[in-house]
């Protein structure tokens, strides 16, 4: 499970350092997707526009938490994001 924020889906010069960590993060881990879905070894990333809290109640840390276990459970696509997908 990788856990991102929106720089992994759309760098941006003012979160540089994490632009650039995450993209590194999100090649690799879609390909261990694509080559592990046959073994039946989940992969996934959500995609966490805003951070965790701030008062949006799909951005609080239970909610979060329930997530990333449905991911885990349920399996599909490589990427998923919280609340408003435009990033």
């Amino acid at each position: 499970m990788f856990i991102n924020g929106s720089s992994a889906v759309a760098p941006n010069g003012n979160v540089t350092g994490t632009s650039v960590a995450f993209a590194g993060e999100s090649a690799p881990a879609q390909m261990l997707h694509d080559a592990l879905a046959p073994e039946r070894i989940n992969v996934a990333q959500l995609i966490i526009p805003r951070g965790i809290g701030g008062g949006e109640p799909d951005h609080e840390p239970d909610a979060l938490a329930e997530r990333i276990f449905s991911l885990h459970r349920d399996r599909g696509a490589f990427r998923s994001f919280v609340g408003d997908e435009s990033v």
